[in-house]
């Protein structure tokens, strides 16, 4: 986690385009497929990013972020942070795992399942094609993306 977290850092002269993707509830039909029932958020992907930031309607004041599990591309930790307050801190966020995801590149989803809530929710793992990079405005830093 820390490689990932250090790239947010050092990925300074990247592109400062960002992605656009849907958040949002589903049900699944018979044959398994999602039907979109509710959006219930937006998350953000900075160009050469790896970690995704999410900002979710009912819980506006807070961001999380969904990263790749360093040992399985299929799965996903979302977590949230806090800064260290401490100035002799090695680190400069205590990092918290509030719930895991799973990648179903059939439906073209990440499926999220927080720890304190019984529905998961699905990001589409397709941009919006009406938010791509330069559609958007440029957010001061990363932590502004959601």
């Amino acid at each position: 986690m820390e490689k990932q977290v250090n790239t947010i850092a050092t990925n300074g002269n990247e592109s400062n385009q960002y992605f656009r993707f849907q958040v949002f509830q589903a049900i699944k039909d018979i044959s398994g497929k999602l039907k979109k029932t509710k959006s219930v958020g937006m998350a953000y992907l900075k160009d050469g990013q790896n970690i995704f930031s999410l900002r979710l309607w009912m819980f506006s004041w807070d961001r999380y972020y969904i990263l790749p599990h360093k040992n399985d591309p299929s799965k996903y930790l979302v977590m949230t942070r806090e800064p260290n307050k401490s100035p002799k801190a090695r680190t400069k966020y205590f990092w918290n795992i509030v719930g895991s995801g799973t990648v179903d590149s059939i439906q073209g989803v990440i499926e999220l399942e927080f720890d304190l809530l019984s529905k998961p929710i699905y990001v589409n793992i397709h941009p919006e094609p009406s938010a791509r990079a330069n559609d958007l405005p440029e957010p001061e830093s990363f932590d502004q993306a959601a």
